[in-house]
């Protein structure tokens, strides 16, 4: 399905301002060339590494005149000048000199200026820059020190988790560091000579999520009373309604070796920088760390290994956005009349159109929904989070799942289907934006940008077939009417895993590459 081209660049000036953001990705570097599983890099390579608000800046910047835009260069990685570059040792001349304009150009030029990601004209006309970005950490942890406990925080606080069955490795709650399991050192002294001792097996790679409602496992379930009368409660996170859970079962990830962080309601900031984090529920959890500092621990304790890589997915950007008002007030009609007479007038009411609409008031009409205003957030988050999962675990398979489109939803009025598919292209286009300034800044300190990438641009064409359209809660005062992001059903669960799966690669041996 063609993408809307709503993110060519017009203008050199028109960058993503990142105030506040510090972070570098130099730690990279030494993290990749250790990770088991992975070679080496040379000492010589490129002179500079960019910062993210540098990555950023260049990749916009270039765009100007880079065939395609933004859209085009997004997919750098992908299909353009450094698909399949590993290293920028082992990279085309082609895309060494790409690489090395971006950074010069970002380096030379930071942004500054703007707040916003710039989207072309044509597709959306109006944009209205936030007065001030809302700066995220100046630090993220990229690692965890030898003194501080290892183990996750649980991984949902939902009284209908299934527990593990007994085994020697941690369940996803536990309070226990995972295990380093190494063979014994030596053996009791003995009148005859000891056997060999065979080392045990190495454990099995994991698999960790992070992020939002997408990922947590947030479900409206029907809950039968004692009279007899069925009402709808709902759960903001349960791994095992996740579609993660698919996932792991998909790549035979076994139960203990999951560990879900993902919470319904959640930021980027809140992924990179919430603790204790209170979910849209009431329920609190995340007490010692953040989604991304529990993330790292579980990374960091068991690493890839060759043929055996961990996979590292999440979903995030949506609530960073007013998302969850408009739908609402589209949802239950607190919204002019004129805003659902016509699809254009709904695409108008949501994303806005300084020329207004012939059914509007006279004059401008603002957009209702801030994604623009939040795209500086969304897309800096989603670097943050891959670059750390991939600094944890440099051999692992970091994948960010992007939104679904759906149609037909039984809930939205009939005209702003569309507005809602746009403002999800606009969202995904963000989050590629995200994922290659991480793969940007990745490669140019000596790591490997194919382990990391954005998957899934999904369309479904009848919501009701792969979402819940249950969006009632009774019995939750907070949560007596929860639109949201609609989330997946269990046949939407599944689709979303395989195609999760379908990217993977496998390694000889039949593991993940």
């Amino acid at each position: 399905m063609s993408r809307f081209a709503w993110f060519r660049a017009r203008r050199h000036s028109r960058y993503l301002a990142l105030a506040g953001i510090t972070v570098t990705v130099a730690v990279v570097a030494t993290l990749v060339t250790q990770a088991p599983g992975h070679s080496a890099v040379a000492s010589a390579g490129p002179a500079q590494v960019p910062t993210v608000e540098q990555a950023v800046a260049g990749l916009i910047s270039v765009a100007d005149s880079y065939p395609g835009g933004l859209t085009a260069l997004e997919e750098l990685f992908v299909t353009g000048e450094c698909a399949g570059a590993q290293s920028y040792q082992d990279a085309s001349p082609a895309c060494q000199a790409l690489l090395d304009q971006i950074v010069a150009q970002g380096i030379a030029d930071p942004a500054t200026t703007s707040d916003t990601v710039p989207f072309s004209t044509d597709t959306v006309p109006f944009s209205t820059p936030s007065s001030a970005l809302s700066s995220l950490p100046s630090s993220v942890p990229s690692s965890v020190p030898e003194s501080t406990p290892t183990a996750p925080s649980p991984t949902s606080t939902s009284s209908t988790d299934v527990s593990p069955p007994p085994t020697t490795d941690p369940a996803p709650g536990s309070t226990t560091p995972p295990p380093t399991m190494t063979p014994p050192s030596s053996v009791p002294p003995s009148s005859t000579t000891p056997p060999t001792m065979q080392p045990p097996p190495p454990l099995p790679p994991l698999l960790v999520a992070v992020g939002d409602s997408v990922t947590s496992g947030h479900e409206s379930r029907p809950v039968r009373q004692p009279n007899g009368a069925v009402i709808w409660q709902t759960t903001c996170d349960d791994p095992t309604t996740s579609w993660a859970d698919d996932l792991r079962n998909l790549l035979g990830v076994p139960v203990a070796r999951y560990y879900n962080f993902a919470h319904s309601g959640a930021t980027t900031t809140d992924v990179l920088a919430t603790k204790p984090y209170t979910n849209p529920c009431g329920v609190a959890s995340q007490q010692a760390r953040t989604q991304i500092g529990d993330a790292i621990a579980v990374l960091q304790n068991n690493p890839s290994r060759p043929g055996a890589a961990n996979v590292a997915v999440a979903t995030a950007g949506i609530n960073d956005t007013n998302w969850v008002n408009v739908a609402t007030g589209l949802i239950i009609g607190v919204v002019p009349a004129w805003a659902i007479a016509n699809a254009q007038a709904c695409t108008d009411y949501v994303l806005g159109n300084p020329a207004g609409n012939p059914g509007a008031p006279a004059g401008v009409i603002l957009p209702a929904w801030d994604g623009q205003a939040r795209s500086g957030t969304i897309t800096t988050g989603v670097a943050k989070i891959a670059l750390n999962l991939i600094t944890a675990d440099p051999a692992a398979q970091v994948r960010d799942l992007l939104y679904y489109k759906w149609g037909k939803d039984p809930y939205l009025p009939a005209n702003c289907g569309q507005a809602a598919q746009n403002a999800t292209d606009l969202l995904n286009g963000w989050i590629k934006l995200g994922v290659a300034v991480a793969q940007l800044a990745l490669i140019m300190s000596g790591g490997n940008p194919t382990r990391i990438n954005t998957s899934c641009d999904r369309n479904w064409p009848l919501g009701p077939q792969n979402i819940q359209v249950q969006l009632t809660s009774q019995g939750i005062p907070n949560n007596a009417r929860v639109p949201g992001w609609p989330h997946p059903n269990i046949a939407g669960r599944a689709d979303l895993a395989t195609c999760i799966n379908g990217t993977l690669p496998r390694a000889p041996g039949g593991g993940i590459g």
